[in-house]
């Protein structure tokens, strides 16, 4: 968490700053360096794609709005409250339904409720009591080391039921991981500094893609997309690249193909997103709350269902019900590989499996991700310093992405504002 809220001017004036990448990450730094410079440096962002935002993108198809990636950020960190403030869009925020608050754990084709407090865990049938009894011993084992796989942690600290039906399916929505090769301290860190917190859901009555047309708006004469940078612009003072490891290892190579080497080696998993649009009267039971989670035990290639409607207001008719069926991930890589169609016919086969479908979607879409969420696996933190030091070694280039640091909403807001105020700081 940053408390200061005032960046002070560089001392030592910087005539021209190059970003690269127009995810949320590059997108957040440029509006740091243009609070902190204002016009006395000339600063100008890249981006391949014909829109901003990477992963975060929001669209209207019929009466519904999709979301391409995340569907919200946790208000669980002050930073992002702030800069959703300084762009002036705080009224449009929302908040995730009450009944969003109910989620549910799949287990052998039956949703079990997620429990929620003492009572919920002693009496949930997720669990039978001799795992029930370690989540309470394991409160007091404070010598742990978290310098391990997810799941050898959590084995240890509570138990191998607990680490498989409970832990294995949160982590698969967050990381869509094995749990047996994400590194605990880096990936899961939260668990560390905060413990089971339940900050609120929130999105906008735009859908996600609302901050990032925001942003580009406001920096609009900054932005350049359309436009691949392949190497490191020699006309720049600084140059942070904000674009994925694998497409920043590329970039690096002309100048550091040790780095590029380090960058191309971080893990990403891929996910397949499908979404549907059906009526309200297409199932034999009622979808409800927030959705479900799978875990990997189940073998299938659906990750979990989010049923969107439920979650926020707005997203579908008034007779409707939108759902997003999200596949794939670690377990199940070669999803990527299938049609759109064979995508649709696998989530609505997942859905019947469940809620029973009477009818047809009336609207689809499919968005593909081949590489969607980078991996903290065990070597991570090696990785990580490596990547480190050999940045350190190449004056004015620094790397602002989801592969460090956090991989969410607001890990990359939180890393970008760290960045403008390390450059400010020389």
């Amino acid at each position: 968490m940053f408390k200061i809220l005032n960046i002070r001017l560089l001392t030592t004036p910087m005539k021209h700053i190059t970003i690269i990448g127009g995810g949320i990450s590059g997108l957040a730094v440029l509006h740091y360096l243009k609070q902190s410079l204002g016009e006395s440096a000339e600063i100008k962002l890249y981006e391949r794609e014909t829109a901003t935002g990477g992963t975060i993108r929001s669209f209207k198809k019929s009466s519904s709005l999709f979301e391409w990636g995340p569907n919200g950020f946790l208000d669980n960190q002050p930073i992002s409250l702030q800069l959703i403030e300084e762009l002036g869009i705080s009224d449009n925020l929302i908040t995730a339904a009450p009944q969003a608050q109910r989620r549910y754990i799949q287990i052998k084709n039956e949703l079990i409720k997620v429990p929620t407090g003492p009572i919920g865990l002693m009496t949930t049938p997720l669990l039978p009591l001799k795992d029930k009894w370690s989540l309470f011993t394991g409160i007091f084992k404070n010598k742990i080391s978290q310098d391990r796989s997810i799941d050898g942690y959590v084995s240890q600290r509570f138990s191998p039921r607990i680490a498989q039906d409970i832990v294995d399916p949160f982590i698969r929505g967050i990381y869509a991981g094995d749990i047996k090769r994400l590194h605990m301290a880096s990936a899961f860190p939260k668990f560390k500094r905060h413990g089971f917190k339940r900050p609120r859901m929130r999105s906008f009555h735009g859908g996600m893609g609302q901050i990032i047309e925001t942003l580009h708006q406001r920096y609009k004469k900054h932005i350049q997309t359309n436009l691949e940078i392949s190497s490191v612009p020699m006309d720049a003072d600084i140059t942070i690249i904000a674009t994925p490891a694998y497409s920043a290892a590329k970039i690096v190579e002309n100048i550091n193909p040790v780095l590029g080497q380090a960058l191309d080696q971080i893990p990403y998993a891929p996910i397949a997103v499908a979404g549907l649009l059906f009526k309200n009267d297409s199932f034999k039971k009622i979808p409800d709350g927030f959705g479900y989670l799978i875990p990997s035990s189940a073998g299938k290639d659906a990750l979990g269902v989010l049923i969107e409607s439920n979650v926020y207001a707005g997203r579908a008719g008034e007779d409707q019900v939108m759902m997003r069926v999200m596949s794939g991930g670690a377990h199940h890589p070669a999803i990527i590989n299938d049609s759109h169609d064979q995508i649709i016919k696998k989530a609505i086969k997942e859905i019947d499996d469940i809620y029973g479908v009477l009818s047809n979607p009336i609207d689809t879409f499919v968005k593909l991700w081949p590489k969607a969420i980078p991996q903290y696996e065990i070597n991570y933190p090696q990785w990580r310093q490596s990547i480190a030091d050999l940045c350190s070694k190449t004056p004015g280039l620094y790397l602002c992405a989801n592969y460090l640091d956090g991989i969410s909403f607001n890990d990359c807001i939180c890393n970008a504002k760290a960045l403008a105020l390390i450059l400010n700081s020389r």
